[in-house]
């Protein structure tokens, strides 16, 4: 039994970093992402393109913000905006790049992906897996140029957007990559003080407008759900956070 999950892949971008700092980088790098290639052959076509990180089951959820369509020569214009044009003491690359990932075969696959993607548009990414302990260690400290993760089952309601507040950062939230924007922080305040689905929702709407074009998360995909069962056992409905509770219904014939 299959169906749509909310459970949303990433990969985070450290503000800190001079290079990542610059937006025309980050957007390029979005761009030189082949996010349906990696989809279909990595995960076999069980997952849905994002565009933010929270799903399209929320009803705060918009739609009406910045897409990036595989586009390798848009992202070397970009770059050259950003003031990185291929470079021969680089051996003709722009620039160098890390991408820190645990030990899971999953994230390492997709590194693996993302290396050979961008180095097309001249963009070297090194590979840098690492022990759970550590990878978390690391990510919490700052200590990452980019990372990749997933958020399970805490991005449904739309207070996830506190995690790029800035007043959120390491010990005192996630927002480990130091994303920072005054207008952004504002309306979050804005958000928390209405009670009204109406007028929060347009707030909300202009929050996902400002993540989508400054990406302190380059979002890839919502896994779908898969339940592997005996064709015996009926009344399957698998929830899209990826929860347990359909248990609950199921029946045996």
């Amino acid at each position: 039994t299959e169906a749509p999950g909310t459970n949303y892949a990433y990969v985070a971008m450290n503000f800190d970093d001079p290079v990542l700092a610059r937006r025309e980088v980050r957007q390029a790098l979005a761009s030189a992402t082949d996010r349906e290639s990696i989809v279909r052959y990595l995960y076999r076509g069980l997952a849905r393109l994002a565009d933010s990180i929270l799903p399209p089951e929320s009803w705060a959820y918009t739609g009406d913000v910045a897409h990036y369509a595989y586009d390798p020569v848009r992202a070397e214009r970009l770059l050259d905006a950003a003031g990185f044009p291929r470079n021969p003491q680089l051996g003709g690359m722009r620039i160098r790049l890390t991408l820190k990932t645990s030990t899971d075969d999953t994230p390492r696959l997709l590194g693996a992906a993302l290396q050979q993607q961008w180095r097309r548009v001249r963009v070297d990414l090194e590979l840098r897996s690492l022990e759970t302990a550590t990878f978390f260690s690391d990510i919490g400290k700052g200590s990452f140029q980019l990372y990749t993760l997933r958020w399970i089952g805490g991005n449904n309601d739309p207070d996830i957007f506190e995690v790029f507040n800035s007043q959120r950062m390491p010990p005192n939230g996630a927002n480990r990559g130091h994303y920072r924007n005054p207008r952004y922080d504002a309306l979050l305040a804005q958000a928390r003080a209405e009670t009204g689905r109406g007028k929060r929702g347009r707030v909300l709407a202009e929050v996902q407008e400002i993540i989508a074009g400054d990406l302190p998360y380059l979002h890839l995909w919502y896994m779908d759900n898969v339940s592997v069962h005996r064709k015996r056992v009926a009344n399957v409905t698998l929830e899209p956070t990826g929860s347990y509770d359909f248990l609950a219904g199921i029946a045996v014939r």
